[in-house]
């Protein structure tokens, strides 16, 4: 029997993530990264706003060695009324320097002064910044705008370079999506081609000769002969089953008539 091969071609699928020692460490770093802008974005963003407070951006030293110039401090609202009961020496208020001034200022309290004032408040606030040597002028609780809840090292710098260059990062990241969507189509699955062997066809089995239109004729006077020895036969057997019996076959007897 003659064997014959043909080719079939196998898929070979992409390994998994973990079965390369890059490709786990690059699942680790992504999902890191990930992980930290969502943590940023919930602390610089959703809390603040959650809380009714804000993040700020510290811009001069007079907070050192708390916060330096680039950390963000981020504050949680606080009303006019709930100043003088709940900011005690020693908390960290965000205020106005005046009234109508839009700047912040971000100091420690260090003295606080209970009383009765012409805009109706029940306190003054005694501000200085951790590395002034001087007093801030006394705060009214309605200069007050958040008390402090906790601060970034270093994210303010971070912060204002994204807000000053947010269409250079709009062109990078779309660049980047096109260039992983090419990349991705790119790597598709590879193929090896393996020899099966096929067996040879089974032979046919043999077609029953046609008989000729002449020999039909010839077939079915053999046919008539054969019945004919048939019958024959028969008729030998039963002369010979009545000869044994000692009885005349009834078929030779020969009746005379007067």
């Amino acid at each position: 029997m003659t064997t014959r091969t043909r080719a079939v071609p196998i898929p070979r699928g992409r390994r998994a993530w973990y079965d390369s020692p890059w490709r786990i460490a690059g699942h680790a770093l992504s999902a890191t990264a990930t992980i930290a802008v969502v943590a940023l974005v919930l602390a610089l963003a959703v809390v603040p706003r959650l809380l009714g407070g804000a993040s700020l951006t510290v811009l001069t030293g007079s907070m050192e060695p708390t916060f330096r110039p680039g950390d963000v401090v981020v504050t949680r609202g606080i009303t006019a009324q709930e100043v003088c009961a709940d900011v005690a020496v020693g908390t960290v208020v965000t205020f106005l320097p005046e009234p109508g001034d839009p700047s912040l200022i971000t100091h420690r309290v260090v003295g606080k002064t209970i009383g009765t004032f012409d805009d109706g408040t029940s306190c003054r606030l005694i501000t200085q910044g951790d590395a002034n040597s001087a007093r801030d002028a006394p705060v009214s609780p309605e200069q007050v705008r958040g008390v402090f809840l906790y601060g970034l090292p270093g994210l303010g710098w971070v912060r204002q370079w994204v807000g000053q260059n947010l269409t250079l990062l709009a062109v990078v990241g779309a660049a980047a999506l096109v260039g992983y969507g090419l990349w991705s189509g790119s790597r598709r699955p590879r193929t090896r081609v393996l020899s099966l062997p096929v067996p040879a066809a089974a032979p046919a089995a043999p077609t029953p000769p046609v008989a000729a239109p002449g020999d039909e004729r010839e077939i079915d006077l053999r046919e008539r002969e054969l019945v004919l020895r048939e019958r024959e036969l028969a008729v030998r057997e039963r002369e010979l089953a009545l000869r044994t019996a000692g009885r005349p076959d009834p078929s030779a007897t020969v009746t005379n008539e007067a």
